[in-house]
């Protein structure tokens, strides 16, 4: 019978907890977020913000092109909203609250000239 050494035993060991760590102890789902730019404009930024479980996070969509599609990864529940913010090129700002349905993790924001519209997938 073959015996094991003590740095096989602790990689394989190693090994073991980093699939229990990541298969049992992940923070949660990740919610996803799908932004369409709409309009017949390059928009300087779109900032979308959340926070929450001691939590606060921004990301800065730059540079965002006309019919352009672009999906960004929230560490968020669903149902706790976010704020989506779009800076126009002629200094205009518009900003809703999205991303209150419950049951979807699965959000898509579409940018028009008139608006932010708020949508649930899945």
């Amino acid at each position: 019978m073959k015996k094991f050494t003590l740095p096989a035993t602790l990689f394989l060991l190693g090994i073991l907890l980093s699939v229990f760590w990541f298969n049992y102890k992940n923070p949660m789902q990740p919610m996803y977020v799908e932004v369409i730019n709409d309009t017949d404009t390059l928009l300087p930024s779109v900032i979308i913000e959340h926070g929450g479980n001691g939590l606060q996070e921004k990301i800065t969509l730059v540079q965002f092109k006309p019919k352009e599609v672009r999906t960004v990864v929230l560490n968020h529940k669903p149902g706790m909203g976010f704020n989506i913010a779009v800076n126009y090129p002629d200094r205009e700002k518009t900003e809703i609250c999205g991303g209150k349905s419950k049951d979807h993790w699965y959000i898509r924001e579409t940018i028009t000239k008139f608006g932010i519209y708020d949508t649930p997938i899945r």
